[in-house]
C-alpha cells in the first residue's frame, strides 16, 4: 500500500496527535529514532501525557474495523515538552485498567522516554508502522471525540483543539490542519506507561 492511499484512502478512525521536535531531536530524527525501533523490535511505544480518562477511547475504537492510524501534526511553532531531554525512562506498560505490569523492553532495543509529570505515568501509541509524509493538509474532515462530554463534535464550529490527543473518525465536518507523519497502530493501540519511583535516569 503507497504511504498515500494509507492515509487519504483508508483513515477511517484514528487520534490526532500534536508532534514536534523532542527530547532535543528534531522531528526527522524522532521519526528514525521510532522507525529504528519498530523495524528491530516489530512495534514501539510513542509516548504522550497521560490522561486518566483514555479508556472511553478504546470503546470507540472497539466499535471500528479497519486499521487505526495516528496523524501527527505538521507544527512548525511547536516546542519540546521534555525538559528532561529523554533522560527519564519508562521501567512498565501494562492495558489502561493497570491490572497487570509488564517489564519494558531493554532500552537498546526500545527507548520510551516521556518527562512523566503525572503520578509518574504516560500514555502510548502501540505502533507497528512510522511513515514520513511531505506535509498536507487532508483531503477530508473529521469529527473529534470530547471525552469529557463523551460525544462526537463534528459542526463546522467545532474546531480540534490545538493542544492533545484527541480521537478523530473521518466523515465530519471538521478540518484538519498540516499532517508530518503518520503511525499505523497494532492492538491494544493505547497503553500506559509508569516509571517506577527511584529509577536511574538514563545517560
Amino acid at each position: 500500500m503507497r504511504h498515500k492511499e494509507m492515509w487519504e484512502d483508508n483513515f477511517q478512525i484514528g487520534f490526532w496527535h500534536p508532534f514536534g521536535p523532542y527530547t532535543g531531536l528534531t522531528t526527522d530524527q524522532v521519526l528514525d529514532w521510532k522507525r529504528s525501533e519498530t523495524e528491530r523490535y516489530g512495534w514501539t511505544f510513542w509516548s504522550f501525557a497521560y490522561s486518566p480518562s483514555a479508556d472511553v477511547w478504546l470503546r470507540r475504537l472497539n466499535e471500528a474495523t479497519g486499521p487505526i492510524f495516528v496523524l501527527c501534526s505538521h507544527s512548525l511553532g511547536a516546542r519540546d515538552p521534555d525538559e528532561y531531554r529523554g533522560s527519564r525512562l519508562a521501567t512498565h506498560f501494562s492495558d489502561l485498567d493497570e491490572s497487570e505490569w509488564n517489564a519494558m523492553p531493554d532500552p537498546c532495543i526500545m527507548k520510551v522516554t516521556n518527562p512523566f509529570k503525572r503520578r509518574n505515568r504516560a500514555l502510548a501509541f502501540k505502533v507497528r508502522r512510522v511513515v514520513a509524509l511531505d506535509p498536507a493538509v487532508p483531503p477530508f474532515k473529521v469529527a473529534w471525540y470530547a471525552k469529557q462530554e463523551q460525544r462526537w463534535r463534528s459542526d463546522s464550529s467545532d474546531r480540534l483543539p490545538t493542544r492533545g490527543e484527541f480521537l478523530i473518525r473521518r466523515g465530519g465536518s471538521v478540518p484538519l490542519r498540516p499532517v508530518s507523519a503518520l503511525l499505523e497502530l497494532v492492538s491494544p493501540y493505547v497503553q500506559v506507561l509508569k516509571r517506577e519511583a527511584g529509577a536511574v535516569d538514563a545517560a
